[in-house]
Protein backbone atom coordinates (compact mmCIF):
# COMPACT_ATOMS: atom_id res chain seq x y z
CA UNK A 1 0.00 0.00 0.00
CA UNK A 2 1.37 3.48 -0.83
CA UNK A 3 2.29 5.91 1.51
CA UNK A 4 0.17 8.56 -0.36
CA UNK A 5 -3.25 6.07 0.71
CA UNK A 6 -2.16 5.01 4.09
CA UNK A 7 -3.56 7.70 6.15
CA UNK A 8 -6.52 7.37 4.37
CA UNK A 9 -6.94 3.62 4.96
CA UNK A 10 -6.37 3.68 8.90
CA UNK A 11 -8.81 6.29 8.81
CA UNK A 12 -11.25 3.76 7.06
CA UNK A 13 -10.34 0.96 9.27
CA UNK A 14 -10.92 2.95 12.32
CA UNK A 15 -14.47 4.17 11.05
CA UNK A 16 -15.09 0.81 9.87
CA UNK A 17 -14.43 -0.42 13.66
CA UNK A 18 -16.60 2.50 15.01
CA UNK A 19 -20.02 3.17 15.67
CA UNK A 20 -21.06 6.09 13.12
CA UNK A 21 -23.18 7.89 15.93
CA UNK A 22 -20.21 9.01 18.38
CA UNK A 23 -19.14 12.47 19.16
CA UNK A 24 -15.96 13.53 19.83
CA UNK A 25 -15.05 13.15 24.11
CA UNK A 26 -13.06 15.26 26.42
CA UNK A 27 -9.35 14.49 26.65
CA UNK A 28 -7.89 14.23 29.66
CA UNK A 29 -5.59 17.35 30.42
CA UNK A 30 -2.33 16.54 31.05
CA UNK A 31 1.00 18.44 30.61
CA UNK A 32 2.79 18.85 27.44
CA UNK A 33 1.42 15.98 24.67
CA UNK A 34 0.89 15.99 20.92
CA UNK A 35 -1.45 13.24 21.66
CA UNK A 36 -4.59 13.25 23.22
CA UNK A 37 -5.73 10.42 25.19
CA UNK A 38 -9.10 9.20 27.83
CA UNK A 39 -9.78 7.30 30.04
CA UNK A 40 -12.28 4.39 29.59
CA UNK A 41 -14.62 4.31 32.52
CA UNK A 42 -17.39 2.04 31.26
CA UNK A 43 -16.53 -1.83 31.89
CA UNK A 44 -17.90 -3.16 28.65
CA UNK A 45 -16.44 -0.59 26.79
CA UNK A 46 -12.82 -1.11 28.72
CA UNK A 47 -13.79 -5.06 27.98
CA UNK A 48 -13.85 -4.47 24.24
CA UNK A 49 -10.74 -2.19 24.09
CA UNK A 50 -9.23 -5.34 25.29
CA UNK A 51 -10.32 -7.41 22.86
CA UNK A 52 -8.12 -6.68 20.60
CA UNK A 53 -7.86 -8.40 16.86
CA UNK A 54 -4.41 -8.83 15.42
CA UNK A 55 -2.37 -8.36 18.51
CA UNK A 56 -2.26 -9.60 21.89
CA UNK A 57 -3.74 -8.06 25.19
CA UNK A 58 -4.17 -8.95 28.74
CA UNK A 59 -8.05 -9.18 27.60
CA UNK A 60 -7.50 -12.07 25.11
CA UNK A 61 -6.87 -14.45 27.96
CA UNK A 62 -9.39 -16.10 30.04
CA UNK A 63 -9.40 -14.91 33.48
CA UNK A 64 -5.91 -12.95 33.62
CA UNK A 65 -8.31 -9.66 33.67
CA UNK A 66 -10.00 -9.86 37.49
CA UNK A 67 -11.76 -6.07 36.96
CA UNK A 68 -11.69 -2.97 36.09
CA UNK A 69 -10.97 0.45 37.58
CA UNK A 70 -10.61 4.28 36.87
CA UNK A 71 -7.40 5.48 36.85
CA UNK A 72 -6.32 8.51 38.61
CA UNK A 73 -5.73 11.94 36.87
CA UNK A 74 -2.42 11.49 38.81
CA UNK A 75 -1.76 7.76 37.57
CA UNK A 76 -2.50 9.24 34.14
CA UNK A 77 -0.20 11.88 34.38
CA UNK A 78 2.06 9.30 35.68
CA UNK A 79 2.13 7.14 32.45
CA UNK A 80 2.19 10.15 30.35
CA UNK A 81 5.54 11.43 31.91
CA UNK A 82 7.16 7.69 31.21
CA UNK A 83 5.95 7.85 27.76
CA UNK A 84 8.99 8.78 26.08
CA UNK A 85 10.93 5.36 27.43
CA UNK A 86 9.27 3.64 25.03
CA UNK A 87 10.66 5.09 22.02
CA UNK A 88 13.14 2.75 21.69
CA UNK A 89 10.21 0.43 20.89
CA UNK A 90 7.76 2.86 19.55
CA UNK A 91 8.91 5.99 18.11
CA UNK A 92 7.36 9.42 19.24
CA UNK A 93 5.06 7.26 20.72
CA UNK A 94 4.10 10.65 22.34
CA UNK A 95 2.41 11.37 19.14
CA UNK A 96 0.03 8.74 19.30
CA UNK A 97 -3.97 9.27 20.57
CA UNK A 98 -4.62 6.70 23.49
CA UNK A 99 -7.17 4.96 25.23
CA UNK A 100 -6.56 4.17 29.08
CA UNK A 101 -8.26 1.24 30.52
CA UNK A 102 -7.61 0.47 34.49
CA UNK A 103 -7.29 -3.31 34.96
CA UNK A 104 -6.47 -5.65 37.38
CA UNK A 105 -4.47 -8.55 37.60
CA UNK A 106 -2.54 -10.86 40.05
CA UNK A 107 -4.09 -8.34 42.57
CA UNK A 108 -2.44 -5.92 41.20
CA UNK A 109 -3.95 -2.40 39.24
CA UNK A 110 -2.02 -1.82 36.02
CA UNK A 111 -3.28 0.57 32.81
CA UNK A 112 -3.39 -1.11 29.67
CA UNK A 113 -2.69 1.81 27.18
CA UNK A 114 -4.83 1.03 23.64
CA UNK A 115 -2.51 3.29 20.76
CA UNK A 116 -3.60 4.40 17.60
CA UNK A 117 -3.78 7.73 15.13
CA UNK A 118 -7.61 9.41 14.89
CA UNK A 119 -8.21 11.29 11.79
CA UNK A 120 -8.38 15.17 13.06
CA UNK A 121 -12.68 14.88 11.52
CA UNK A 122 -13.50 11.81 13.21
CA UNK A 123 -16.43 11.75 14.69
CA UNK A 124 -15.80 9.54 17.28
CA UNK A 125 -15.70 9.01 20.51
CA UNK A 126 -12.89 7.35 22.55
CA UNK A 127 -13.91 8.26 26.07
CA UNK A 128 -17.66 5.74 25.23
CA UNK A 129 -16.55 3.69 22.46
CA UNK A 130 -13.93 0.95 21.89
CA UNK A 131 -10.91 1.88 19.16
CA UNK A 132 -10.45 -1.21 17.80
CA UNK A 133 -8.34 -1.96 14.04
CA UNK A 134 -8.18 -5.01 12.63
CA UNK A 135 -4.33 -5.13 11.12
CA UNK A 136 -2.67 -1.40 10.30
CA UNK A 137 0.84 -2.28 11.33
CA UNK A 138 2.83 -0.39 13.88
CA UNK A 139 0.18 2.17 13.29
CA UNK A 140 -1.59 0.89 16.36
CA UNK A 141 -0.24 -0.92 19.58
CA UNK A 142 -0.71 -1.82 23.36
CA UNK A 143 1.15 -1.80 26.18
CA UNK A 144 0.43 -2.01 29.88
CA UNK A 145 1.50 0.17 32.29
CA UNK A 146 2.05 -0.28 36.08
CA UNK A 147 1.82 2.64 38.21
CA UNK A 148 4.03 0.86 41.20
CA UNK A 149 7.17 0.87 39.09
CA UNK A 150 6.12 3.32 36.53
CA UNK A 151 7.33 0.10 33.73
CA UNK A 152 5.56 -0.40 30.73
CA UNK A 153 5.53 -4.26 29.82
CA UNK A 154 3.78 -6.25 26.97
CA UNK A 155 4.29 -3.92 23.71
CA UNK A 156 2.60 -5.06 20.91
CA UNK A 157 1.91 -3.83 17.83
CA UNK A 158 -1.00 -4.75 15.40
CA UNK A 159 -0.56 -6.95 12.56
CA UNK A 160 1.07 -5.15 9.28
CA UNK A 161 -0.63 -3.75 6.63
CA UNK A 162 1.25 -5.31 4.13
CA UNK A 163 1.68 -9.02 5.04
CA UNK A 164 0.27 -11.34 2.25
Amino acid sequence: MSRAVLPLALAALVAACTPANTRPGASVPTAVKTGQSWVVTRPIVAAQVLDTCSRDSPGREAGRVTGYWAPSRKEVEQLEAALPTLEAQVPKAVDFDRQYVGIEMNGRKLIYLNAFHLPDDADIDPAREAIRVCDGGRQFWGAVFDPASAQFTDVRFNGALDTP
